[in-house]
């Protein structure tokens, strides 16, 4: 008989997207999961990050990179090329793995469902997505803060507005420099809801998707994460 690693959840599906307009919290949400369920927590911009100090960066990544910076899309390929090489890292020690920020598109929601049917997890996959209104988006991110030591971004919700310092080092609280009136409304466009619907479909169709309200508070947000991946 097989067994079972500690961190993997008979319980709980080894595959969570996580998706929601900006400021929803998924990311917040997303890095929870993974630390209290020992999951391998992947997302886009880390690895996007991560890229740009490799030593081991290839020719077609660094150019892909430079269109980056002119204000270009990533292209799919890369996102691809990174985000499996890390899912399978994971996958392959039988960790489960929570997708922050990945999915942008059907083609994109479509090319991850082949790669989970290529590790025979297409029956792992959960979607979660953190509701949230276009106007409550944009007023949270007009209003969300950053630590200016060590980049936590602090959301915007009733239970941390008051807070004067950062929570995971003390450092002081700021405002983003790209979170301009402009900027954000733009994101909201490129992200929002008008553009989450076909995703929204598209894992409707396959009956995986998780629909939380974004619109409590953290600790109530997660409560029902919990609830819908179990």
């Amino acid at each position: 008989m097989v067994k079972h690693r500690l961190d993997c959840r008979l319980d709980m599906k080894k595959i969570l997207i996580f998706i929601g307009p900006p400021g929803s919290g998924k990311g917040t949400q997303a890095k929870r999961i993974a630390t209290n369920h020992h999951y391998g927590h992947i997302s886009t911009g880390d690895l996007l990050r991560t890229l740009q100090t490799s030593a081991d960066i290839e020719p077609d990544e660094v150019k892909a990179l430079k269109e980056m910076k002119a204000g270009n899309l990533v292209p799919d390929w890369l996102i691809y090329r990174l985000a499996f090489k890390a899912a399978d890292s994971y996958l392959d020690q039988g960790h489960g793995v929570v997708l922050d920020g990945a999915i942008r598109n059907v083609p994109q929601a479509d090319e991850y469902q082949k790669y989970f049917k290529s590790k025979n997890l297409a029956g792992e996959v959960v979607a979660i997505e953190i509701g949230l209104s276009d106007k409550e988006s944009f007023n949270r991110l007009s209003k969300r803060r950053i630590c200016e030591k060590c980049g936590e971004i602090i959301p915007w919700t009733p239970e941390l507005e008051n807070i004067t310092a950062c929570p995971k080092c003390g450092g002081k609280l700021v405002a983003r420099a790209d979170d301009s009136e402009e900027v954000i409304r733009k994101r909201i466009v490129e992200q929002g809801n008008a553009v989450l619907q076909p995703i929204r479909n598209y894992y409707q169709k396959l009956s995986i998707l998780k629909i939380i309200n974004g619109m409590q508070s953290i600790e109530d947000v997660a409560t029902d994460i919990e609830k819908a991946i179990k």
